[in-house]
């Protein structure tokens, strides 16, 4: 992590959450008492309020609430002690002025969406920085190019913008997109994938693994399993997609859930338990976030081991150097 003067800091806190949301193609249309559409989950009604003096947000859909450094963690999925790094990323991507002069005039719209446009794609990998963000998300390159793509893509509200990220297709053939400072989609389902990894849209096994998102898919798969799933494996994508999953994920008897150890992933693991118990036939719902207990979820844990382990090889590198 990179050190900030205090100027430096006061200059990152001016970053708006509006301006991110904008950044990220989050619908900006909202009701006279500042209350948007969640950027955090699919809803008919805006419950998401912004106070633009104090750059505070508050979700009355999930009681969930704080600062820009909350909102960045929550977004983005990475710990406050990272949150600078990003703004300063974020601000060197685009540029106050630029905010000023093409975000901004956005706002003013009303209503505004941003459609993302898909430009191109490939499961070849060129983008050295998507190859390392999902190293660093300890997901190997082969795991990566199997299951992913690397998509450029821009938002049609800024035709001549292009980004790339990681690409990861659900089933109505869209994608979740991510990259290193970059949480979007262009289109919001689930992902259902059989046991030789391949998309389906039926039941191929008994036993089905759910997971809450991509990455920790392809961690357990890098890490953990190291070949393809064996049994069924549904993606979320998004807690928002429970509903639209639970069909498919009760053809199933036996479930293994790897949901967030938050609210929100609680909340969705009861509603997976609740089906199952209502079900005509008996289901197993087994609750796979203790084995990572401590942690936000699987990816993190998975990510944490891999840092620590190349942290101790520096280590011991640099103790071996010393002593010669």
């Amino acid at each position: 992590m990179a050190s900030y003067t205090d100027h430096e800091k006061q200059l990152l806190h001016s970053i708006s959450i509006i301006e991110i949301m904008a950044h990220y193609g989050k619908r900006l249309d909202h009701t006279r008492s500042g209350l948007y559409y969640s950027p955090f989950r699919d809803e008919r009604t805006p419950s998401f309020h912004i106070d633009e003096a104090k750059n505070t947000w508050y979700d009355y859909g999930t009681s969930e609430g704080g600062s820009l450094f909350d909102f960045v963690c929550k977004l983005v999925n990475i710990t406050r002690g990272e949150v600078y790094d990003w703004l300063a990323s974020f601000r060197s991507m685009v540029p106050e002025s630029e905010y000023k002069a093409v975000i901004a005039p956005l706002l003013k719209r009303q209503p505004q969406t941003s459609r993302i446009v898909i430009d191109s794609a490939s499961h070849k990998f060129t983008r050295r920085k998507l190859i390392e963000y999902a190293q660093s998300r300890a997901v190997s390159r082969e795991v990566l190019e199997k299951y992913c793509e690397e998509v450029m893509y821009h938002v049609d509200s800024a035709p001549d913008r292009q980004f790339f990220a990681i690409g990861f297709k659900n089933n109505s053939g869209g994608y979740v997109l991510r990259s290193s400072i970059s949480k979007r989609c262009s289109s919001s389902d689930i992902t259902t994938l059989g046991p030789d990894g391949m998309m389906t849209l039926s039941a191929s096994s008994d036993k089905v693994i759910v997971f809450e998102g991509f990455m920790d898919f392809l961690s357990w798969i890098t890490n953990v399993n190291q070949q393809t799933p064996e049994y069924d494996c549904c993606i979320l994508n998004s807690v928002s997609n429970v509903a639209k999953a639970l069909p498919w994920i009760m053809e199933h008897s036996s479930i293994a859930a790897f949901m967030d150890n938050d609210q929100a992933g609680r909340e969705t693991l009861q509603k997976i338990m609740d089906c199952a118990s209502a079900g005509a036939h008996d289901v197993c719902v087994y609750d796979m976030a203790t084995l990572y207990e401590g942690y936000n979820d699987l990816n993190e844990k998975l990510s944490g081991e891999l840092s620590r382990k190349d942290q101790s090889s520096i280590n011991t590198k640099h103790h071996g150097t010393d002593t010669i």
